[in-house]
């Protein structure tokens, strides 16, 4: 597990314990068949990308009850002794059938499916959900920031406003799947594989004697990487001093740097002088990046406004999602053995049964049916035992949005797509 030295079955709700030791007891041991699934669709998003499974492959392969988890659970004082003893025994003894990850789906669709002994698979409820639950956000909204930014490169920034390093590393995955250039986030790079990527910060020119001195002194250290953040004092001022630098390492050595970044202020009238600048002053290779709260309503607005922006840095609102922080993910029972079981709650009822999932496509996909398990080869849910590598996932993704007419994309008020029940 990313960053969790110890076992994590404990990464669980203590209900999932408690419920257990009574399976236990009463000798409860059928197959019992969990399903995943969204309810609800945050408001203004149109589709979901699923994302999280080389996490949940992790998951299961590190899933076992410790000396220490058992010393821990039997100081609560809730468990009997033989249910203690029983716990270490326990293997991640569940098959899995899932969406691939990079495909799209929508509300009340069976993304991921869980069979196996009804305590073993009961235990995992609590961290699948977990897992699968922020890293379809964020896939999902990284999807809806690169369909707002219309080819143009997009970098993840998000790492010191997430909540926590794991969810910096889901952030940068889903950044990764959906074609974003690169992160900030070094660890994940190594991890992921995935390009660094970076500027400068208002503290490094605070600290020289002048700005100029500053974008001099990075420039001819980065040459054709550096690109210098210029609105520490007037963003204004900034352009025109990261244009005479531009000027002057290219004219004197030859250096060509990358561009600059805009944090702050009007980035569109900025963007429109900053180009207009740069092209009388024969420095129009600079490149002009853009951050500072950003997410996908606002590059689209920007974009919609005619700026003159060649890339994004996604920070704040790309790591805590902020339009849509939370989505309705559950885990519900809906066969143990050979019956089929529901709930009939307002607004929370479940269908029961073991399902497929069938996808209509003519240009563009038309509609999901959904439908009582068959063996069909084109069926949505697929064996899942080993996660995809990035170089399979990334071109589905691709391939899936391409499939997804342009009003179910829209980034503000898309068409709702049709899911049908068998």
């Amino acid at each position: 597990m990313w960053l969790i030295k110890d076992s994590p079955a404990l990464f669980t709700d203590l209900y999932e314990l408690t419920m257990a030791q009574v399976y236990f007891q009463k000798k409860m041991q059928d197959t019992a068949y969990f399903e995943v699934t969204v309810r609800r669709l945050p408001e203004n998003w149109g589709f979901f990308v699923m994302a999280g499974l080389d996490e949940v492959e992790s998951y299961l392969g590190q899933f076992r009850f410790t000396k220490r988890d058992i010393e821990y659970l039997r100081s609560t004082r809730l468990f009997n002794e033989d249910f203690l003893q029983f716990l270490p025994d326990i293997k991640h003894d569940v098959k899995i059938r899932s969406m691939p990850e990079g495909t799209v789906f929508f509300p009340n669709e069976p993304i991921l499916e869980v069979a196996g002994p009804l305590v073993v698979a009961q235990l995992m409820e609590s961290y699948i959900l977990n897992i699968l639950g922020f890293s379809i956000i964020e896939a999902t909204l990284a999807a809806r920031i690169a369909i707002a930014a219309q080819g143009l490169p997009v970098i993840d920034f998000s790492l010191r406003r997430c909540q926590g390093p794991i969810s910096s590393i889901r952030a940068a995955r889903a950044a990764q799947m959906t074609g974003l250039m690169a992160t900030s986030n070094v660890f994940a790079a190594r991890q992921l594989d995935f390009a660094p990527a970076g500027t400068m910060a208002h503290s490094f020119v605070q600290v020289h004697e002048s700005e100029e001195e500053s974008f001099d002194a990075f420039a001819q250290t980065y040459c054709e990487n550096a690109i210098l953040l210029v609105d520490t004092y007037n963003s204004i001022e900034g352009i025109k001093k990261a244009a005479k630098v531009a000027k002057q390492l290219l004219e004197e050595k030859g250096i060509r740097i990358r561009g600059i970044r805009l944090d702050s202020g009007d980035l569109v009238e900025l963007s429109k002088f900053a180009r207009k600048y740069f092209n009388e002053h024969n420095v129009s290779f600079l490149k002009i990046f853009a951050s500072g709260d950003l997410d996908e309503f606002k590059i689209y607005d920007i974009l919609a406004a005619g700026a003159q922006i060649d890339g994004f840095g996604v920070g704040t609102r790309f790591a805590v999602s902020r339009n849509a922080p939370a989505i309705e993910i559950v885990y519900k029972l809906v066969q143990y053995g050979d019956k089929g079981v529901f709930k009939t709650s307002p607004d929370k009822h479940s269908r029961p049964g073991r399902k497929s999932i069938i996808r209509i496509k003519s240009k563009f996909y038309e509609k999901d049916i959904i439908s009582p398990l068959k063996s069909e080869a084109d069926d949505l849910l697929k064996p899942f035992a080993s996660a995809e590598p990035m170089e399979i996932i990334q071109p589905r993704l691709s391939a899936e949005l391409s499939c997804l007419d342009d009003s179910i994309k829209a980034v503000r008020n898309p068409v709702k797509y049709p899911v049908d029940f068998a």
